[in-house]
């Protein structure tokens, strides 16, 4: 799976471990600011995605995960975090004012903690990234785990896209209302779930194929470039992450 950028632009120059410093830099300084470093955060990321060309892959997953998962626990720490002022009374249910505190709080950190992980998911291309982390002395197995734990969701998804259209053709109806869908999660799941089990042996012997078990040096086709620029991004990125800690505990200790 390549997500990278490859017009010859400046960000896909960039080193793979550049951007995954930076987004990761930003990510941490993030959970020690409020809702407005987020909707900054999240305006940069949509540019970056943009041009690199994945601005509606990052959309639907945000839509479709990210934000159903925010408004549940917006909602639960809202309603039942027990303090005053009661701001709103539904039924059983108060919303006070420290769980909106509260509420807000979480969101925005788990909002921040997934525009980062989108954004490296979509800007960093993988192979590059694990041929990055080989030229600094890490195993290829290890290499392998990583990309193979970035490409579980996607192969889930186009594997569980396959079922479900299969089941289609066998007449099983899948696109109704809720209890028609849940009748046909079993269906949909169990194959799922063997086939994943199958993929596993696939993956020992791809590792066999690639001659990860063999010892001595190993040569690759792909080799990344590490400038000065690069290695001023990423110095930037870590001692800008570690001010901002340091002042937060000044902050607090103050």
């Amino acid at each position: 799976m390549s997500v990278d950028a490859s017009d010859g632009g400046a960000m896909s120059r960039l080193n793979p471990l550049t951007k995954a410093t930076v987004a990761i830099a930003a990510t941490i300084v993030g959970l020690f600011f409020g809702p407005w470093y987020w909707a900054g955060f999240f305006v940069v990321s949509l540019i970056l995605v943009t041009i690199a060309g994945n601005l509606k892959r990052f959309l639907a997953v945000f839509g479709a995960a990210v934000l159903p998962a925010g408004a549940l626990m917006f909602a639960l720490q809202f309603f039942f975090t027990r303090g005053e002022p009661v701001l709103v009374e539904w039924w059983i249910f108060e919303g006070t004012q420290p769980g909106l505190d509260n509420a807000i709080g979480f969101v925005t950190r788990l909002f921040v903690i997934a525009t980062g992980v989108l954004l490296l998911i979509n800007l960093i291309d993988l192979q590059r990234f694990a041929r990055a982390l080989e030229q600094r002395g890490m195993s290829p197995r290890a290499t392998y785990v990583v990309q193979s734990t970035f490409l579980i969701i996607p192969e889930m998804q186009k594997r569980a896209s396959a079922i479900l259209d299969a089941q289609r053709a066998r007449g099983i109806e899948t696109d109704s209302n809720l209890l028609v869908r849940l009748k046909a999660l079993f269906p949909v799941v169990a194959p799922l779930i063997l086939n994943s089990l199958t993929s596993v042996e696939e993956r020992a012997m791809s590792l066999e194929a690639r001659g990860m078990t063999l010892r001595g040096d190993k040569t690759s086709l792909v080799h990344v470039d590490d400038s000065t620029v690069d290695r001023a991004i990423r110095v930037i990125a870590v001692i800008a992450m570690i001010g901002v800690i340091g002042w937060r505990i000044w902050r607090w200790n103050s």
